[in-house]
This record gives structure tokens, C-alpha cells and sequence, in this order.
């Protein structure tokens, strides 16, 4: 009977570790094992176990592996592949490229530029107004820190920083940058320093005039109208209008004695002093202040005035902004003005 045909397989096998093979190299349970040579891929010959009562030639059969052949590309098949190749790196820069400008295009978008230090920042680390500003977190945190330092934290103080904006600063704003530090604390004992009962509840907002309740910065409220109220804390009577007792004479009467009596020798001596360090007043609420260091236009940050008066260091003299500069024809660091001439370190004159 004729032997049957062995099945090749289509997958070529890299080696082939079968069971042991007997001494004509077939395996007993049927299947031909060929060993792979250097040039030859190993190949898996598989035949059908043989059917009881078949001849004994007929169970196993050994086929040897197909002879090698080597086939050699055509020049013009070569060169094709060359171009394609070309083409395929071609079209992988292209790609390449733009793939990156795609990403610098979203990294340009998730960045913007402070207005404020100029720099080029992230958009998490950006704070928006309500006014559409944005800005970086550290110089929104040292504008709102040199605000809340000299108490200025009146919803028309704390505004935005850009020029002409004039947009406030809401307070959730101010908490997300100052939560949890100091100024967070000033900031709010600041603004009830600040707080005045509206005028439609017609009462009126008195502070006590003796050093132990100023020093701890009572307060209370008192109906409008009244000549004379009493501090709940210290039971001093005084006109909640100009914080004095003069009872039976106005303010402005009482205000006129005071200058025409004989000063005390603190005054004289509180007054000589001024002098001699070359001090000045305001001219507008008479309170006394330094120039450490700056300019000769200076503004005044009082309570009355909170930054909106300004005055000259030399003359005392009251100025507008737009006098920041036409009163001081030599400069704003030198010590002339318009008025006086300082630069030689002598005093003011008097009276100023």
C-alpha cells in the first residue's frame, strides 16, 4: 500500500526539542523529527499513525527537508526599496514635527505673562479678578502684604494693581492668598477697625479718648445727634464729634481756646524736637512724620488721611499729584523746593 503523504507545516519552528528518538531517527509514536542545519530553518513533518494490520514498511517514512534555494532581489526592486524607505523616513520627521508643534502649541496656551514681574508662568499658578487681570500667586500675595502692613484694606484700597482698573479685591480673594498666616489676622481686624454703622441706622460710631481704651481699641456705638455720650468701658463723658469734653461750647469754640492757651512743656519740649530732627506735619490732619528714605512728595497714611493727601517733606506745603514734580525744580531728592532750600542741612524756617 502506499505510504501517506506527510503534512508540513506552514510556521517554520526555531528548534525542536521532541521526545527520544529511536535508531532510525523516527519516533515511535508516529511522528518524523528532522534536526535543523546551519542554512535550513527546522521544519515539523508530521504522519498519521498507521493503521493497525498495515505493512511494516509502511510505518514510518522519513522525508528529507526541500533544497535550498537563494533568490536574489532584481536591480529595480533594490532601488524601489531604497525610495520607499526614503519616503518612510520622510513622512516620520513629518510627523515628528508635527507632533511637537502640537505640544508647544498647548504648552503656549497653558502659559501666560504676569504683568506684574514679567515672567512667564503657568496658568495653575494664575490668580483672575473679577475684572479678567491675571496675575502670578506670589505678586498678588506681596501686593495684598504690603496693603494689609499699612492697613489700607478699604474695598476701594485693596483694588486691582493694574493701572486704571480700579476693580476690588473681593474678600474670598484675599482669604484663598492669605488664609492661615498673620496677615490674614490684621486683615480682618483692620477692616473692623474700618467698619462704620450705615447712615439710614442713624447712629454713630464713637471712640473713647483715654489712653487704656484707645490702646485697646474700644469702641462702641451711640445714637447721632447727642451732645455728650459715655464710654461703657471707662464712664468718661465726651462729644462723640471731636472726642473732647467742652460741654456748653461747640467744637470749633473749643478748638479755638485750646490754641490760645499757653502750651505745656511736653508740647514745647514734643515741638523742639520736631525741629531738630527736621520733621514735618501734615497739613491736612497735623499728624508727624519721618522720610527714612524716597522723595520729598510724600503721602500721608493716617486714618484720616489713608493715602489720598500728599504734602511736601521740605515746606509742608499741601500738593496734588500732578505737583509731583513741577514743585521740585532741582529734583525730587534734593532738599529745595518751590519754597524752601534745604540743601544746605539747615532747619526749616519757623512756623513750618
Amino acid at each position: 500500500a502506499p505510504a501517506p503523504r506527510a503534512k508540513v507545516l506552514s510556521r517554520p519552528v526555531p528548534m525542536l526539542h521532541g521526545p527520544p528518538r529511536g535508531d532510525n531517527g523516527v519516533d515511535p509514536s508516529g511522528a518524523s523529527f528532522v534536526a535543523s542545519t546551519p542554512n535550513f530553518e527546522s521544519h515539523l513533518l508530521l504522519r498519521p499513525r498507521a493503521a493497525e494490520g498495515s505493512a511494516a514498511t509502511s510505518s514510518s517514512t522519513y522525508a528529507p527537508p526541500p533544497a535550498a534555494t537563494t533568490s536574489r532581489p532584481l536591480a529595480g526592486a533594490a532601488s524601489g526599496g531604497g525610495a520607499e524607505d526614503e519616503d518612510d523616513e520622510a513622512c516620520a520627521r513629518r510627523l515628528q514635527r508635527e507632533f511637537d508643534e502640537e505640544v508647544a502649541a498647548k504648552e503656549a496656551k497653558e502659559r501666560f505673562s504676569c504683568p506684574l514681574c514679567l515672567e512667564t508662568q503657568r496658568l495653575d499658578a494664575a490668580i483672575e479678578l473679577d475684572c479678567l487681570h491675571r496675575m502670578c500667586r506670589g505678586c498678588l500675595a506681596g501686593y495684598l502684604e504690603v496693603k494689609i502692613r499699612e492697613k489700607r484694606v478699604a474695598s476701594e484700597e485693596l483694588c486691582c494693581p493694574m493701572p486704571g482698573c480700579g476693580c476690588e479685591v473681593t474678600v474670598p480673594q484675599i482669604e484663598g492668598a492669605m488664609r492661615g498666616t498673620p496677615l490674614w489676622e490684621r486683615f480682618l481686624a483692620s477692616r473692623v477697625e474700618l467698619w462704620k454703622p450705615e447712615d439710614q441706622q442713624g447712629d454713630s460710631l464713637c471712640e473713647c479718648p483715654t489712653p487704656s481704651c484707645q490702646s485697646a481699641g474700644f469702641r462702641f456705638v451711640a445714637p447721632a445727634g447727642q451732645a455728650e455720650v459715655q464710654c461703657p468701658q471707662c464712664r468718661v463723658v465726651f462729644c462723640p464729634r471731636c472726642s473732647c469734653s467742652h460741654p456748653g461750647a461747640s467744637c470749633a469754640e473749643h478748638a479755638a481756646a485750646r490754641q490760645r492757651e499757653a502750651p505745656t512743656d511736653g508740647d514745647r519740649e514734643f515741638e523742639e524736637l520736631i525741629r531738630q530732627q527736621c520733621w514735618q506735619r501734615c497739613p491736612c490732619c497735623a499728624a508727624v512724620c519721618d522720610r527714612q528714605h524716597g522723595c520729598n512728595f510724600m503721602t500721608c497714611y493716617s486714618d484720616r488721611c489713608r493715602g489720598k493727601k500728599y504734602f511736601c517733606y521740605l515746606c509742608g506745603v499741601e500738593l496734588t499729584q500732578l505737583e509731583h514734580f513741577t514743585h521740585f525744580p532741582s529734583g525730587l531728592f534734593e532738599n529745595t523746593c518751590t519754597n524752601v532750600d534745604r540743601r544746605g542741612g539747615a532747619a526749616p524756617p519757623e512756623g513750618k
